[in-house]
């Protein structure tokens, strides 16, 4: 066993003011003053900005529309955040020379090593180097698409469980119960217990620390999170309320010393391959809490997807027809999907024009050549995949929701890197698979027995760590009919 780390020592006053001020100076140049000389590709175009602040106002209150803008004046354009220049990519052969052919170049941006520190901690979607290559390794078997196979019932008992709410007339927010609906199979699938009743705590404790993430990002003073600022606390507030239920269920499972065969127990008994140590409470909790945070994901492309299927009511029919003829009234299984290909296509079709992944933020680790432009070390490029799901030329009629996008044909005759909605390369999301199972299945279940009417009108995007739909999605629901299968 591996017990919890004691807590640090607290520096005296006078060295935390002298740390302190020196993190201020620092932030302070770097945001204002960047980070020294720099490459900084000649001749790119350049979305026009503020004196001395840039874009940052348009970052604040548009940052889907600060991403179409740039990538409009071509497939390299940038913006400025202070006088540091913020490179956009809208083109599969940069991608992938990015995620791919040139990756060893490339590494996380300080988004995720700095500003959500506090959060994920060195979980896997943070970590670099040699402890997220070990890491990967670690929770790559729980991942297999054998092992993610067998959580295909539970997602559907979850889902049947969740309509058994939706009693005839029932006013609901769609992304409220899809936000329950996810948090509760990813508790129950990898750490053997359902969130349904902490749902709501665990998903304001996301959304808050995902909101202190954007306000210090964009905040005029890059104070370190042990300045006393109100983001910074509201960041140690959602993290606190995350970590109090995370830590019960690390000390419930350490007491018992069981293998329950879920992700959990694979992180409590697992052992270094040279020093035989196992991960400490504060490693076990970093990828608990990353595990956790993928449910955004999950959760957000099904609402997009209620979203598009409230205004086609053609495609509600269409898919309604499939899941009829092919499950009729007992419960769908893993083994009906590939017989269910439009079921499949609405889905890919909600990513694409709502990519849960909206942009992959890179930096570059080393002085790089990409699509013809030499960047400079610490340069920031970010791969636009919601422009490149969106342009032209790769999708006719982009801004329209056809799921014949996504028809096997229609893959074929686009470029590999088109279609991006959970990343690609050494760094895609590890939990892929497990998501495109669980919409499929949720989705299937959820047309098959439910009547879901949603309240038309335009909604907007809220890009946070992934793309949600703001506000709320309000829907009539009931049950469509009873079916037979699980209870």
């Amino acid at each position: 066993m591996n017990p919890t780390p004691s807590a640090p020592v607290s520096p005296a006053p006078s060295s935390w003011l002298q740390s302190t001020y020196r993190q201020l100076t620092a932030s302070w140049r770097d945001s204002f003053l960047g980070s020294g000389p720099e490459l900084v590709p000649p001749g790119l175009p350049e979305v026009p900005g503020q004196p001395l602040l840039g874009s940052l106002s348009a970052f604040r209150s548009d940052l889907i529309g600060l991403l179409m803008s740039t990538s409009a004046l071509g497939p390299v354009a940038r913006f400025r955040m202070f006088r540091i220049p913020m490179h956009v990519v809208t083109d599969t052969a940069i991608a992938q020379e990015m995620l791919v052919d040139k990756k060893e170049s490339f590494k996380k941006t300080r988004e995720l090593s700095v500003y959500l520190q506090p959060l994920l901690g060195n979980g896997l979607l943070a970590a670099e180097g040699a402890i997220h290559q070990r890491h990967r390794k670690l929770l790559a078997p729980a991942f297999t698409p054998k092992r993610v196979s067998s959580y295909g019932d539970l997602m559907v008992e979850e889902t049947i469980r969740q309509l058994g709410r939706w009693t005839p007339g029932r006013r609901v927010d769609l992304v409220e119960e899809m936000t329950t609906l996810t948090l509760t199979i990813v508790g129950r699938a990898l750490f053997g217990r359902g969130m349904r009743e902490e749902a709501e705590q665990i998903a304001q404790a996301f959304t808050e620390a995902m909101r202190a993430m954007m306000k210090r990002i964009t905040g005029l003073i890059q104070a370190p999170y042990s300045f006393p600022l109100p983001a910074h606390q509201q960041m140690r507030q959602a993290v606190a309320t995350l970590d109090a239920v995370v830590q019960r269920i690390i000390t419930q499972r350490r007491a018992e010393g069981v293998d329950h065969g879920d992700v959990l127990s694979m992180l409590l008994l697992s052992r270094d391959e040279v020093d035989g140590t196992g991960l400490s409470d504060k490693e076990v909790r970093d990828e608990v809490i990353t595990l956790l945070a993928g449910h955004e994901a999950t959760a957000s492309a099904l609402s997009w997807t209620w979203y598009e299927l409230g205004r086609h009511p053609d495609v509600v029919a269409k898919l309604t027809a499939e899941v009829d003829a092919v499950i009729g009234d007992r419960a769908v299984t893993v083994a009906d999907l590939p017989r269910l290909p439009y079921t499949l296509s609405v889905v890919e079709e909600a990513m694409r024009l709502h990519p849960p992944v909206y942009a992959l933020a890179r930096e570059a680790s080393e002085d790089v050549e990409v699509g013809g432009h030499r960047f400079g070390t610490r340069s920031t490029i970010f791969i636009n995949t919601y422009g490149i799901h969106r342009r032209a030329d790769y999708y006719p009629d982009p801004l329209a929701f056809k799921p014949e996008h996504m028809t096997p044909e229609a893959k074929k005759a686009r470029p590999r890197y088109a279609y991006l909605p959970f990343g690609d390369g050494p760094r895609v999301c590890i939990g892929a698979h497990f998501a495109l199972l669980e919409l499929q299945l949720a989705l299937a279940t959820l047309v098959q027995r439910a009547s879901v009417k949603v309240d038309p009108g335009e909604r907007t995007t809220d890009p946070l760590m992934t793309l949600r739909l703001r506000g709320t999605l309000p829907a009539t629901v009931g049950p469509r009919r009873a079916s037979a299968g699980h209870a």
